[in-house]
């Protein structure tokens, strides 16, 4: 539940929203709340603390319940009485106005997270209130990262989401192990990674390519790449011989062409825009980023060969993003 400061901005709480429900979380927006209507006269907090308590009530699980600038007070005084009954955690953002006297009565089991330098300086209130607090997570977000940039935003929203995973986990974590190929191979697909599309000439000088997400950077000086090619692919030998190869990485839009070039008896390069690089190289047209680059070692690594590969020339493109795999399926990463 976000209890919307409007200290904090709109776009703020909008990008907060979209990057919880992103990682896999409900949210409960409350907008901020109306300073200039009371029930008691001259007392803002206790409307408020009322307010908060009515909505609580009438939801069906507790929530974790973040609150920023002055709102924390409320938040505190909202639950206080029977905080495990109402929240199952509280997070406070920039929050100077917080009682440490009301977070000590808070129970050692409800999860406590207090942030500091999101949107305003660090405070040393905060700082103090934190070190009194024993059972509390206190995280100050980098004062070289300027708190109003995407960066800083991307860095608190990761704290938050790793102190959530950490402690108020979606689900109880049920591990599976083994040494059996089935374990290993769903294991291998928990790490996620982009697509690729590996292509060469071949003897005759024709263009021969092939589908691979084992691929990474090995050194930048000399500039060298690393990939990892089936032996059992039809176009392996290809590569263990060809003095020049391309490592064409693909973009969301590209996923036809990953399942084309991943299946045998397919029309890969008449389907698919390509253009001659260096050396006559194909390259994949309107790639997110292409490495074009001569063999510098082969290596042979089990049911696959391990190609390394010195770029000659790579290029990219900054505005698109990536097409990704994980657990056997494509994905989309979609940045803000």
């Amino acid at each position: 539940m976000l209890l919307e400061h409007s200290g904090h901005g709109a776009g703020f709480w909008e990008d907060l929203a979209i990057a919880l429900v992103k990682a896999g979380r409900q949210v409960v927006r409350l907008a901020p709340f109306d300073r200039s209507a009371t029930l008691i006269p001259g007392n803002v907090g206790t409307y408020a603390c009322e307010s908060l308590q009515a909505v609580l009530g009438q939801l069906p699980m507790r929530p974790v319940i973040l609150a920023a600038g002055d709102d924390a007070a409320i938040a505190i005084d909202a639950i206080s009485q029977h905080a495990e009954l109402m929240a199952s955690g509280i997070v406070l953002v920039d929050s100077k106005s917080v009682d440490a006297r009301k977070l000590d009565l808070l129970p050692e089991r409800l999860p406590l997270l207090m942030v500091s330098g999101v949107l305003v300086p660090v405070s040393d209130s905060m700082e103090q209130i934190a070190r009194r607090i024993p059972h509390a997570e206190a995280v100050e977000i980098s004062a070289s990262t300027p708190p109003s940039c995407a960066e800083g935003f991307d860095a608190f929203s990761a704290v938050l989401i790793d102190f959530l995973e950490r402690r108020l986990p979606r689900a109880t974590p049920e591990y599976r192990q083994g040494s059996d190929a089935r374990t290993l191979r769903d294991a291998l697909g928990c790490f996620a990674t982009g697509v690729t599309v590996m292509t060469a000439k071949d003897a005759a000088s024709q263009p021969v390519g092939l589908t691979a997400n084992s691929f990474t950077s090995v050194s930048l000086d000399p500039p060298l790449l690393l990939t990892c090619i089936a032996k059992s692919s039809a176009s392996s030998e290809v590569f263990q011989m060809a003095e020049h190869f391309a490592v064409n990485v693909l973009h969301i839009g590209q996923q036809p062409t990953s399942i084309r070039f991943s299946r045998r008896n397919e029309d890969r390069f008449g389907a698919t825009p390509w253009e001659p690089g260096l050396h006559g190289t194909p390259v994949l047209t309107g790639s997110l980023a292409t490495f074009e680059c001569s063999r510098h070692a082969v290596h042979d690594g089990g049911d696959h060969i391990i190609l390394i590969g010195q770029v000659e020339r790579a290029r990219f493109e900054p505005r698109r993003d990536p097409l990704l795999y994980f657990r056997g399926k494509y994905r989309r990463l979609h940045f803000s």
